[in-house]
């Protein structure tokens, strides 16, 4: 059954906010004779004022429309989205970080084995390629961390737990965990399925967007190093591969859970060869499955039974109609249109459970796409300005503090029919030399696209116009935090 559900929590309008953001009507009325008296003598001195300001602009020689708010950060000039030329070379980036340190640290206690859940796929598989480019994710989530990923394309041998995985397929490694996998004649891989093919990926070294037309992979954890890829050499557990120098945390967690520390035996309830490894975890298996929960894991591709869900497939079909992303957790499949590198509000979700279909009350037509504004651009132009001269926060005083990390964030909401850009600045300090104690701070810039203005505006004005969505509900100024541990 298909349900053509509104997606409206996407976008709703919170009623206090909007109350609060509306004029007050109640406006006392003072019958008091030198208030008119006042008042005309303030219309006399603007005529007079006016009349002596404009001879001096010659219409050849007139200054530059810019918004009188943006005089010390950037001048406002419209930049039109380009829609004529092709997606596959749109660059173009939603997110620029100007100051980037780490808020938190310690190492991770997960135990250093494969670990199982439910949507998980486990395989014996051998690397085929590793492709060089560094790429980054399209972000579906508000809290996306724009972290590096290798590729790498590796081919299936044998399938331990789940179903139709292909011969071949990709994984996402982060850039700093890449370590040559190659080197070893087989792994066991535990893994999410992470998109389907067709799977939109920003080619940073090429500038430009790819397409993966082979299923993804990745590790759920993002820490292979904690166990999740085990390396065998001549059909022997190789512990070189959590001695190298990305993986070092996981290998010194994995050293305080040694069966024989005098002996290192790093082999943790999986014995010493490739057939104990994969006997160990089909029995795990097994007795996960005595519970009744367990789910048996089965692949999601584009060739699907259901006709509806075959009519997104073909809607969201990479540059066909703009660019989708898409993520996918075992349960629900999530596609959002981004239009230049910028995420917009249009999205669908597929549960595959149930086979239901949820579009969003928002979609952008081919004419949307000619007339747009180009934010990307006008946030490259923000964060080059701002890397030679830091803005104050609005809200924070900066003093005796040190900022931990600084950057923009742009997207595009429409209500209503008109299209709206949205540019955010955040900060996150830490008192000196208190871990504890941190403050965060936003300012917005939204970009009206039909009347081809610019302004800065406040939260609660700006949830008012366009939602919540990408906002942050924190409370600006001092905040507790704990660091991981």
């Amino acid at each position: 059954m298909t349900s053509k559900n509104i997606y409206r929590s996407l976008g709703g309008l919170d009623p206090e906010l909007v109350m609060k953001a509306a004029p007050d009507n109640k406006v006392r009325k003072k019958n008091n004779i030198w208030v008119k008296w006042t008042a005309l003598a303030a219309c006399f001195a603007l005529i007079i004022g006016t009349l002596i300001v404009l001879p001096m602009f010659r219409e050849d020689d007139a200054p530059q429309v810019t918004d009188p708010l943006y005089q010390d950060d950037f001048i406002y000039t419209p930049i039109t989205f380009d829609a004529t030329v092709q997606s596959e070379k749109l660059s173009g980036s939603n997110l620029e970080y100007i100051v980037d340190g780490s808020v938190s640290s310690g190492i991770s206690s997960i135990n250093p084995k494969v670990e199982l859940r439910l949507n998980e796929f486990i395989v014996k598989a051998k690397v085929v390629e590793n492709y060089s480019d560094l790429y980054y994710e399209l972000d579906v989530d508000p809290n996306y961390n724009p972290l590096p990923f290798r590729l790498i394309k590796m081919e299936c041998i044998d399938v331990i737990h789940g179903d139709t995985v292909p011969q071949y397929f990709y994984y996402l490694i982060r850039d700093r965990k890449f370590v040559d996998m190659s080197v070893y004649d087989c792994l066991i891989v535990a893994m999410a399925q992470f998109g389907t093919e067709n799977f939109i990926i920003k080619n940073q070294t090429k500038n430009q967007l790819d397409v993966l037309e082979l299923p993804v992979f990745i590790d759920y954890q993002r820490q292979p190093e904690l166990g999740n890829i085990i390396a065998f050499s001549n059909g022997i557990f190789d512990e070189s591969l959590w001695q190298t120098e990305s993986w070092r945390e996981g290998y010194q967690f994995a050293e305080m859970k040694l069966d024989n520390p005098e002996t290192n035996d790093l082999v943790v309830d999986r014995g010493d060869t490739i057939d104990d490894a994969v006997e160990e975890i089909k029995s795990r298996i097994v007795e996960l499955s005595e519970y009744g929960w367990y789910k048996f894991p089965k692949l999601l591709t584009y060739d699907y039974p259901n006709e509806e869900i075959q009519k997104v497939f073909e809607y969201v079909k990479p540059f066909k109609n703009g660019v989708f992303s898409q993520s996918y957790d075992g349960y629900s499949l999530v596609f959002i249109r981004f239009i230049n590198g910028c995420q917009t509000d249009e999205r669908i979700i597929i549960t595959i459970y149930n086979e239901e279909i949820i579009y969003s009350d928002v979609s952008y037509t081919q004419e949307d796409m000619l007339n747009i504004e180009n934010i990307s651009v006008q946030l490259s132009n923000l964060s080059a300005k701002y890397s030679q001269n830091m803005p104050t926060p609005p809200h924070t005083d900066p003093t005796g503090k040190k900022l931990l990390s600084f950057y923009l964030y742009a997207w595009y909401a429409k209500v209503d029919g008109k299209i709206y850009g949205v540019i955010k600045s955040s900060w996150i300090y830490q008192k000196n030399g208190d871990w504890h104690t941190q403050y965060y701070d936003e300012e917005y810039i939204l970009f009206d696209i039909s009347a081809a203005t610019a302004e800065k505006i406040s939260r609660e004005d700006l949830i008012s116009i366009v939602g919540s969505r990408n906002i942050s509900k924190k409370e600006f100024g001092e905040v507790t935090t704990m660091p991981m541990c």
